[in-house]
């Protein structure tokens, strides 16, 4: 496996993996991580993690320990990238999970970092397939999950950062996390899905179609830009329990 350099804010970090894509680090990822602040002696649950790139990045920004959960079983590869970067592998626990579906009754975090799969696509057998994109039929399912769940594993005053697409029922998620925190936009960045960026589960006309069909009801927001790209708004939120 070859080692990729990365940013995370102005910070370096480096991350196992066979080639660049495949580290798995979005551009909203990128763009999450620099509305994170200071997380000094803080304990914080990466929700996603992935090979580790929020894991490394919070631990750079000083948090005492990461918990860091994901569907699949990544553990070897991101207790890697935490040691490849300095810190003691004991400063990150991974789990396998669904959300928070493993994490012990009671636990409490001060900081929840999730940058969840949130791509509104229909709700077919093989749109299914594409993991780490699949956000159910109206883009919701796992983001919406992930803030009324997150809740209840976070310390009074606690946060919540996380991206949120205006291409999914972005309404509907920002209406529920109302009733449970305060919400605070702190950047918003324009995205583009790439030409057959969906194969081979889902062809371009198939998604354009489902898009179109969620905009007509007012449920989502994009645009095709002069590439005859679907270009949209992604909003970077910190979410303050109430």
């Amino acid at each position: 496996m070859a080692v990729i350099e990365c940013q995370f804010q102005d910070l370096a970090v480096q991350l196992f993996g066979k080639n660049r894509r495949a580290t798995g680090i979005s551009r909203s990822s990128r763009a999450l991580s620099n509305i994170i602040p200071s997380l000094k002696n803080l304990t914080v649950l990466d929700l996603g993690c992935g090979v580790g790139y929020m894991t490394v990045g919070a631990l750079r920004l000083g948090a005492r320990r990461v918990v860091a959960l994901d569907t699949e079983d990544i553990q070897r590869l991101l207790l890697q990238n935490v040691e490849i970067n300095r810190f003691s592998p004991k400063a990150a626990k991974f789990q396998k999970s669904d959300l928070f579906s493993t994490l012990r009754k009671g636990i409490k975090f001060n900081v929840i970092v999730a940058n969840l799969p949130q791509h509104a696509l229909p709700a077919t057998p093989s749109a299914k397939k594409l993991r780490g994109k699949y956000g159910g039929y109206d883009g919701t399912d796992l983001v919406c999950r992930a803030l009324t769940e997150g809740a209840y594993y976070l310390k009074r005053g606690g946060r919540y950062f996380g991206s949120i697409s205006r291409l999914t029922n972005f309404r509907r998620t920002m209406t529920i996390a109302d009733s449970l925190y305060k919400i605070k936009i702190r950047k918003t960045i324009t995205k583009t899905l790439d030409h057959n960026e969906m194969a081979p589960y889902l062809t371009d006309a198939r998604l354009l179609e489902h898009l179109a069909a969620l905009r007509k009801q007012g449920l989502i927001e994009y645009k095709i830009n002069k590439h005859e790209q679907i270009e949209y708004k992604v909003h970077l939120c910190e979410f303050i329990l109430k």
